[in-house]
């Protein structure tokens, strides 16, 4: 059972508010280092999915570099398609339906993932696996980046969709990894999903139950809220997010399953106090620190687990798949 921790490296920017096609500062980016150091002290492995509005920064570029010499860091692929060129010269805000990369004409989307793509190349880096803003993936999208020598997207969000036009729909989808068969003799291309479950199984029937429970009427008798406080809990393995606040219950559900792969994820902006409404002061960044310590002490008292890069993940579950087929 491998763990891998992402990061969603990507400038400051009010969630709240329109998706602009300018973008604002990436000072969080000076933050990484001693994010890393952390991750060194704990043993884990990093993988930092970074976008263009850091690569295009001369000064946030450089630390990526600099992460990119780390042994045990990995730099991935993001990206914001509403502050990634190209886009119209008069064009300030992006519709919600296109801050979703897979509802982007076929053609702008494919410019704009070559726009990413240029910007790792100046940089001398190139990247193995992706991550969509707002979790946006598609085969052709896939299909696009593997011609890239991307073998792992790292975008799907189990049990999860939003309301917003146009989100992507995992509701179907659980922690399970799934392969893309690229072609013969070609290594195949992972997806490898963030971890979100619930902590008691069956996961599927709670997954409806939630669903049901958050429509009216059944949402005026407040279901949710009194299994949340007898029988179960929702938990993403979100270090930032508030559903994080559980994870020490649901590992060892995770362990009991004997999952493949457990997915932490966070925002680079979370790193800093003020800069998003996850970490607004420094106690908060604190917490986030002690979310992370508290789960990779718990992980690495078992025998079973062990750190990996998301690319790192993918070529595991490579070879797993041949040795099972020759068997």
């Amino acid at each position: 059972m491998q763990y891998t921790v992402t990061v969603d490296t990507e400038e400051e920017w009010d969630w709240s508010s329109s998706f602009r096609t300018s973008y604002e500062s990436v000072e969080n980016i000076k933050a990484l280092p001693d994010f890393q150091s952390a991750c060194d002290r704990l043993g884990v492995k990093a993988t930092y999915f970074v976008n263009h509005s850091v690569l295009k920064n001369h000064e946030a570029s450089a630390r990526i570099r600099e992460l990119n010499q780390h042994p045990n860091v990995e730099i991935g692929f993001h990206i914001h398609p509403w502050n990634t060129p190209p886009y119209s010269a008069s064009e300030e805000v992006v519709p919600t339906r296109e801050s979703f990369l897979h509802n982007v004409p076929r053609e702008i989307a494919i410019q704009k993932l070559d726009t990413v793509l240029e910007a790792f190349a100046d940089n001398d880096i190139q990247p193995t696996s992706f991550r969509g803003g707002r979790y946006s993936t598609s085969t052709w999208i896939q299909d696009h980046l593997f011609q890239h020598g991307c073998i792992a997207d790292a975008s799907v969000l189990p049990f999860t969709t939003w309301a917003d036009e146009g989100a992507p729909d995992f509701r179907d989808r659980d922690l399970t990894p799934r392969r893309r068969s690229m072609g013969d003799g070609a290594h195949g291309l992972w997806e490898i999903p963030l971890t979100l479950a619930f902590t008691r199984k069956p996961w599927r029937f709670w997954h409806q139950f939630y669903q049901a429970g958050e429509r009216t009427p059944l949402k005026q008798l407040r279901c949710i809220g009194i299994a949340e406080r007898t029988l179960v809990k929702k938990v993403w393995l979100n270090l930032e997010h508030p559903l994080g606040t559980s994870i020490e219950a649901l590992l060892p559900i995770l362990r009991r399953s004997e999952v493949s792969t457990i997915n932490f994820t966070l925002h680079s902006s979370s790193l800093a106090p003020g800069l998003n409404p996850y970490t607004r002061t420094a106690s908060d960044l604190k917490r986030l620190y002690a979310r992370l310590e508290s789960a990779v002490a718990m992980l690495n008292g078992w025998h079973e687990t062990s750190p990996a890069t998301v690319t790192e993940v993918a070529r595991h579950l490579e070879a797993q798949y041949h040795e099972n087929s020759r068997n």
